[in-house]
């Protein structure tokens, strides 16, 4: 278990380190927010908060977003916390009040009366795995000594609700790989059965759902809703979930392979032609043997990498003649 939620925090905090672009409509459809991604700036912030035992404690994913047309927002309700969760666990309410109480301590400030305040960010917990005990949000009575109450609430996103296309119409891109780790259940159930004809029918459906997320993740690129870093990570993740799910419950040799070398299609053409001709608009002449080589290595001739980058195809014969003859 504690080996499993290891795997998908790192997945999740790789995909969660997107394009600005992404993480603004991300935080917008959690937090239903309205935020234009042209007038914030996103910085991910500190998660991690010494006790005074001197252990750490750690959250998932902290977010700051500034407005950079109003000098004069008020940051401290700019801050948002996201919390990964696997399966479900009673104490998670208290462990998000300290997270929320530790990060308020970092943004607390006097206001005109003289009076301390700690601004707790705006806080959810997705949970992964499926679980009829999981509510919509998770509470916390706070009872002080005179009796008063403070009822402290959390929401939460049953992530096993949703299915790609829902994440997409929804802007949440950092999460459509995960739809892959929503197959980790029928997985364990059929292992622990040794169910050897169940494992092979999810190894199929694994693989059909990679190619499909891998797809999905293109056609967002192609339509410039990711950016060619985002679409990377989000081949990568997919690429990291079938081997997490393949080397703990299908074991199948070429799984791996075809996933990897189904994802490689889809990224080096487009990509990488994509990054070259934009180096080559913003003028980054320097660059130019590199690209020449580099093209020339996927065997484009020199008509076509002249077409591809605007370099006359004298140069281009030229940087050939002069680093590989």
């Amino acid at each position: 278990m504690k080996q499993e939620k290891v795997k998908l925090d790192e997945i999740l905090k790789f995909l969660f380190n997107s394009s600005e672009k992404v993480l603004v409509k991300l935080l917008n459809s959690m937090f239903d927010e309205n935020f234009n991604e042209d007038e914030v700036s996103i910085t991910i912030t500190n998660s991690e908060f010494v006790e005074d035992t001197l252990e750490i404690l750690r959250g998932d994913m902290f977010f700051k977003i500034f407005d950079k047309s109003n000098k004069d927002f008020e940051k401290h309700k700019m801050n948002y916390h996201l919390e990964f969760q696997t399966k479900n666990d009673n104490t998670m309410i208290i462990r998000m009040f300290e997270y929320g109480f530790r990060k308020g301590k970092e943004n607390a400030d006097y206001g005109g009366d003289n009076i301390k305040r700690l601004y707790f960010p705006k806080q959810k917990v997705i949970f992964f795995e499926e679980n009829k005990n999981i509510e919509d949000s998770l509470k916390l009575m706070i009872v002080f000594g005179d009796e008063k109450e403070f009822l402290y609430e959390v929401d939460v996103m049953k992530y096993w609700e949703y299915n790609d296309r829902d994440l997409i119409e929804k802007k949440m891109y950092p999460l459509i790989p995960l739809q892959l780790f929503n197959l980790r259940k029928k997985l364990n159930y059929a292992k622990k059965k040794n169910d050897i004809n169940k494992i092979k029918e999810l190894s199929i459906v694994a693989r059909n759902l990679a190619e499909k997320l891998a797809i999905e993740s293109k056609e967002l690129f192609d339509q410039d809703e990711i950016l060619g870093e985002d679409f990377h990570s989000m081949l990568l993740a997919i690429q990291n979930l079938i081997e997490y799910l393949n080397r703990n419950y299908i074991d199948d040799e070429n799984l791996e392979k075809e996933v990897n070398i189904m994802t490689k299609s889809l990224y080096d053409p487009e990509v990488e032609k994509k990054g070259i001709e934009k180096g080559i608009e913003q003028g980054i002449e320097k660059n130019q043997v590199e690209i020449v080589l580099n093209m020339l290595g996927e065997g484009l001739d020199e008509a076509t990498i002249s077409r591809f980058t605007k370099i006359d195809i004298e140069r281009v014969r030229e940087i050939i003649k002069k680093h590989l003859n």
